[in-house]
């Protein structure tokens, strides 16, 4: 079988679950490095294809939405590379916004076990980009957007050859045990997708020096043309943000497409676009919201103080995140703190690590049940009794928990 009929050869039924188990086999580390990869790739690279390459502490998959529905409406077809998921593993991989078949998944799965000689050792993060890629040739996109996994510099989509358009969207301290502990270890290894020629779009702080720093150092890595989105005003937005942190990143996607497309693009109206978990209301009462680090939850807080005023929260974090700071957040636009445990391959914090990080003042609204179920049961209750809106944070694994509870419970 050549790759050129792989998606249209009719595969023989396969069990979903079997095979996505063998996937997930490969998770439980993270593998930096690129050495494995980009032998992997050069050995399934067939055709070039423009890419738009979005790394950052957050707001990242608001980028990566953005410029998807950005290009879609001026007529491009797109592949759109997200991690991590939700819900299903096929939200990982997009083309023109319909999400990659199990069938095509397992197709190219298989095939790359025959064609990469390297295959076994392979991480997840590694397959799922490749089998990205390789679809990406396949549906014949005209352009490619890839949010980076972790990083950018040793991350597996830092494998794309430029010249190609980047997003930084943000700095902040998170991973720091894995990306460093200052501001700057972190910019450079967010700077390490920039190759020569690239177009490089800064998300601006409230730092000039420190902007003007990372322009320097974009340059350095050989970037064609490096723009802050403060020197650049010309991007006129039509929708509703649910935060000016949400609206600049929509900005810095319609400034980086501006930019590189040239003439004749047109910015679409952003009333249509949907961000999943990025403060959507899945149910009238009941907002989700995947912000994991202090950066990030403190821009909710001011979005629920705007928007909501005091909410019910619903909270489940990673053992490696700043539980401390970020239940001192909380505090500030919380009624109760409801907090469930999560497994995510062992990374997950448990109900008692969150108590044990928790200092006096928000401990005394954190409450818990003898298992998740009645936890999440008892925090929609004692929103509804308390006729206040019920927020799910701290984690893509708790707005992943909530929702299939829910769904299991309608």
């Amino acid at each position: 079988m050549t790759a050129e009929n792989m998606i249209s050869k009719q595969s023989e039924p396969i069990e979903k679950k079997g095979f996505l188990q063998q996937l997930y086999s490969k998770r439980g580390g993270i593998k930096l490095g690129l050495g494995r990869v980009a032998e992997a790739y050069g050995e399934i690279f067939e055709k070039n294809i423009p890419v738009y390459h979005v790394a950052g502490t957050n707001g990242k998959g608001t980028a990566v939405y953005a410029l998807d529905h950005i290009l879609r409406s001026n007529g491009m077809k797109t592949g759109r590379f997200i991690s991590p998921h939700l819900l299903n593993y096929n939200e990982r991989i997009a083309s023109d916004n319909v999400d990659i078949s199990d069938e095509t998944v397992f197709e190219i799965y298989k095939w790359l076990e025959k064609k990469v000689s390297n295959f076994d050792d392979l991480s997840f993060f590694e397959i799922t980009f490749l089998i990205a890629w390789k679809y990406f040739e396949l549906a014949n996109c005209d352009r490619a957007v890839f949010e980076v996994g972790l990083g950018g510099r040793l991350d597996a989509t830092n494998v794309i050859e430029g010249p190609k358009t980047d997003i930084i969207t943000s700095i902040g301290l998170d991973h720091t045990h894995i990306l460093g502990d200052t501001l700057e270890k972190i910019a450079l290894e967010k700077l390490g997708i920039v190759k020569k020629d690239d177009i490089v779009l800064i998300g601006g702080s409230s730092d000039a020096a420190f902007d003007s720093w990372m322009v320097e150092k974009a340059y350095s890595n050989g970037a064609k043309t490096v723009k802050n989105d403060k020197d650049l005003k010309n991007a006129v937005l039509f929708g509703d943000f649910s935060s000016p942190e949400q609206e600049k990143n929509i900005k810095l996607a319609a400034l980086a497409a501006d930019l590189t497309e040239n003439e004749g693009l047109k910015i679409p109206d952003f009333h249509s676009l949907k961000l999943p978990a990025r403060f959507e209301f899945i149910e009238p009462d009941i907002v989700v919201d995947v912000a994991h680090n202090p950066p990030a939850v403190a821009s909710l807080a001011k979005t629920v103080k705007q928007k909501l005023k005091k909410v019910v929260v619903l909270y489940g974090a990673m053992k490696d995140k700043d539980i401390t700071k970020v239940l001192d957040i909380i505090d500030e636009i919380s009624s109760a703190v409801f907090v469930v445990n999560l497994e995510a391959d062992n990374r997950g914090a448990k109900v008692g690590d969150i108590l044990e990080r928790a200092d006096g003042k928000v401990l005394q609204k954190i409450k818990y049940c003898e298992n998740d179920e009645k936890t999440i049961e008892a925090a929609v209750e004692f929103a509804r009794k308390n006729e206040m809106k019920l927020l799910v944070t701290g984690s893509f694994h708790t707005v992943e928990k909530f929702i299939h509870f829910r769904n299991s419970h309608i």
